[in-house]
């Protein structure tokens, strides 16, 4: 944490240190070699590092994180949906780099066997879906498991790596995770060619970086927003993510899937749209400011995230 006051003008903030909240949940946070890393971890390692600002991680479950964020005990989370409740006590990154959406993902052999109009109507044809305890993938989705008639269609473990090796085996017809978390995770198990993302989107709200309004100044948010802005545009952003999932490769999303250099973000939703929307769309600062930081109170995306 931090306690200063910024007096110059430069895109610099030597001397302060960043607390970003982390947990195991691969590809966006995991350890290797002793070491924090992954999609959310080297995005915000590498814009701090641009913003000369030091960065920690501190590893909490979700429902805890929120609360120290509220209350200035952490700085930053990943991978966080936008909420009224949250916007009280949360400045929200106005640059979303990439959407992972939640998906459903099935076997290849089996792309053309279901109708994918949604999950109400894949339920009524029989189709076997496998869910994880406690999760809930979309509006829809928390409605339908309230019908008893949908039971017997949907089979819940507490992990997806027996669901996805159910699906291997054809003891589920699908399975619904995010995205980029769907591609690492079946990347990991073998199952990449056979076990393959589908067309039908579950849901695809936007998930966001945000800073505690007790600790962080709104300055501080647009200058880290440029600087995940300049990522996105000299290509950086696009490297990190495929350090861990090689979506071309991955899901077949590419016509050189053999290919070992094909490894882009070609298929995966949002890059390079929501790159230029940004643009766009959200209040670009002059430059870098340098009032952002704000003293630290005395008192280091998700689940899969977003949440």
């Amino acid at each position: 944490m931090f306690a200063f006051i910024l007096c110059f003008s430069a895109p610099s903030y030597g001397g302060c240190d960043i607390t970003l909240r982390w947990d195991d949940d691969p590809p966006y946070f995991m350890v290797q070699e002793g070491k924090v890393v992954g999609i959310d971890a080297d995005l915000v390692r590498e814009a701090m590092g641009r913003l000369n600002c030091g960065l920690s991680f501190q590893k909490m479950p979700w429902a805890r994180a929120l609360r120290e964020l509220r209350d200035g005990h952490v700085d930053m989370l990943s991978g966080a949906y936008r909420t009224p409740e949250r916007e009280e006590y949360a400045h929200y990154s106005e640059v979303v780099g990439l959407v992972s959406p939640n998906i459903l993902f099935i076997r290849r052999s089996d792309e053309s066997r279901f109708e994918l109009n949604g999950l109400r109507q894949l339920l009524e044809s029989g189709f076997r879906l496998g869910a994880q305890i406690h999760v809930s993938y979309s509006d829809e989705y928390s409605a339908l498991i309230q019908n008893p008639d949908y039971d017997k269609n949907i089979e819940y473990l507490s992990r997806r790596e027996p669901l996805w090796l159910m699906l291997a085996r054809d003891r589920v017809d699908g399975v619904v995770a995010s995205q980029l978390t769907g591609l690492y995770e079946i990347q990991e198990l073998g199952l990449t060619g056979m076990v393959i993302p589908s067309s039908l989107v579950v849901s695809n709200k936007p998930a966001y970086f945000v800073f505690s309004k007790a600790t962080i100044g709104s300055g501080f948010v647009e200058d880290f927003d440029r600087a995940l802005q300049s990522m996105l545009d000299d290509g950086t952003f696009t490297a990190i993510v495929n350090r861990y999932v090689c979506v071309a490769a991955c899901a077949g999303l590419s016509e050189n899937e053999d290919d070992p250099e094909a490894c882009s973000l070609a298929g995966l939703s949002g890059v390079a749209n929501l790159a230029k929307a940004n643009e766009k769309s959200r209040r670009v600062a002059p430059a870098f400011s340098s009032s952002g930081l704000g003293h630290h109170s005395p008192v280091s995306v998700a689940p899969t995230p977003p949440w």
